[in-house]
Formats: structure tokens, sequence, C-alpha cells
């Protein structure tokens, strides 16, 4: 499935380039993985579970099942990016999402604010909290523009550090989703482990998911730099770069369960 292209080292962050090749391993992992989290299949099995022990009639029973039945028509491709993006590094990186941000939308057609990606990661035994971008791109330009500005992947990054309002946000927003799970425990390490180091220890990674151009390794090799120019003690960053070998409108097509022989 993955095809490493290249790698390089900053004393803080590590960026890699991997070719994504479409074979039967990539194609489960479109189907299970991606779709859990894009869907966040097991959430709605419980929603639906719930909601269906209440309706004791047929006219309840028929009026909920339009309700369940009831989904957006276009799933947009911030969205699928983003799932890409947790699944993969789930797969390769033993991160771990424990609330999928998709239970907090309050309109079908919003898109949250915040982080992409708030989670946990084991960086060589040591739980540390992970704050995530996820950009997709298929500009012909090495870096893509998604890599600059303001808006752009590192910026982005950049803004965590040592902001202790945006950390304290996303430490709270984590926590009250961590509180008595299996996922309690790894987050009382990971934020031990960031007061204990004088509030440093995040794990920032940017996930940047390339459509329809060819591998290039200046996607990320300055990019990488301006952020290892940022972090210092125990901070620590990751760039990503995904080549897929789609289209964007392949990619969407694909990742929602439509036509199997796209290419």
């Amino acid at each position: 499935m993955l095809s490493q292209k290249y790698i390089g080292h900053y004393s803080s962050v590590i960026w890699q380039g991997y070719s994504v090749e479409d074979n039967s391993v990539y194609r489960d992992f479109i189907s299970n993985e991606l779709r859990e989290r894009l869907n966040d299949e097991s959430g709605q099995r419980e929603i639906e579970n719930h909601l269906r022990g209440l309706a004791s009639t047929g006219f309840e029973r028929e009026n909920l099942e339009k309700l369940l039945n009831a989904r957006p028509t276009e799933e947009k491709d911030w969205a699928i990016g983003e799932a890409f993006a947790e699944a993969i590094l789930e797969k390769e990186n033993n991160a771990k999402f424990p609330w999928n941000q998709r239970r907090d939308l309050r309109n079908e057609n919003s898109i949250l604010s915040g982080a992409d990606l708030i989670g946990l990661i084991d960086d060589n035994g040591q739980a540390k909290l992970l704050i995530g971008e996820v950009k997709t791109s298929q500009e012909k330009k090495y870096p893509p523009q998604v890599m600059y500005g303001a808006k752009g992947m590192i910026e982005q990054l950049k803004a965590y550090h040592l902001n202790y309002t945006r950390e304290m946000t996303l430490v709270s927003w984590l926590l009250v989703r961590c509180k008595n799970t299996p996922f309690e425990n790894k987050f009382n390490e990971a934020i031990k482990f960031f007061i204990t180091n004088g509030n440093s220890g995040l794990y920032l990674v940017g996930i940047l998911i390339r459509i329809s151009v060819d591998v290039d390794e200046l996607d990320l090799k300055n990019r990488a730099e301006t952020l290892d120019e940022t972090l210092d003690g125990q901070n620590r960053g990751e760039l990503q770069a995904y080549y897929l070998p789609h289209t964007i409108d392949e990619f969407v097509n694909l990742a929602i369960g439509g036509d199997q022989n796209v290419k």
C-alpha cells in the first residue's frame, strides 16, 4: 500500500513522503479503516440501536426510519482527507483518536473549528498529546499553497506551540472524551509528561494529501525546517505527504463506496 519515497530529519521534526499503491491492501484500508472514521460507523450503530429501542409502534418506527436514513447528499473533500489522516496515523504511527469529531457537528455542512486532529500518540514509549492539521492539494507546485500563509499547515501547527489558551482548550476537549474510557490512562500519562517538562511535550503532525501530482520532497523539506525552527524542549513535529493514485473525484467516490473500478 505505501512505498516510502523520501525521508529527512531536523532536530525536532521528521518529514517523509509516501507513494500510495492502489492494491488490495489499499482498497481494504479504504473500505474498513477510512470509512469507519468517515462515517463514524460504530457511533452510528450505537445511536440507531438506542433510538430504535424508543420506537414502540409501527407509526413511530416508520417515522424513525426516515430520520435514520437521512444523510448528507454530498461528502466534503476536507472530511475525507481528515478521515484518511486519522486512519493512516492509527494504522502506521500507533496514534489513537478517542473521539470522532464528526459527532460534534451541529450542521451537516459545517467545518469544525480548531485542530483537524486531536488525539494521543506513542512516541518511543512515551504517550503524548497529538495535534494535527490536514491539507489536500492537487496544485502542481512544490510545496502547494496550502503549506503557506496564516491558514497554511505550518503556521497553523506553529500556532499551537506555547499558546497556552489553545492548548488548554484542546486538553479540556480531549479530557472530557477520555474520562472513564480505556484512553484515560494514556491521556493522564501524556499530560503528566507535558506539565513535568515545563509545558513542553506536544506531538505536532501535518498530513499533506497530494492528488494527481508527481512525488517531490520539496513539498515538505523547507516547510519542515521552518517548523523545526519554532519547536524546542520536548515538543516534536512530523510532516507526512501521501501521493494518491487518483483524481480528486475518484478519491471521493472510492471513499464513500462508489465505483470500485476507479483507477
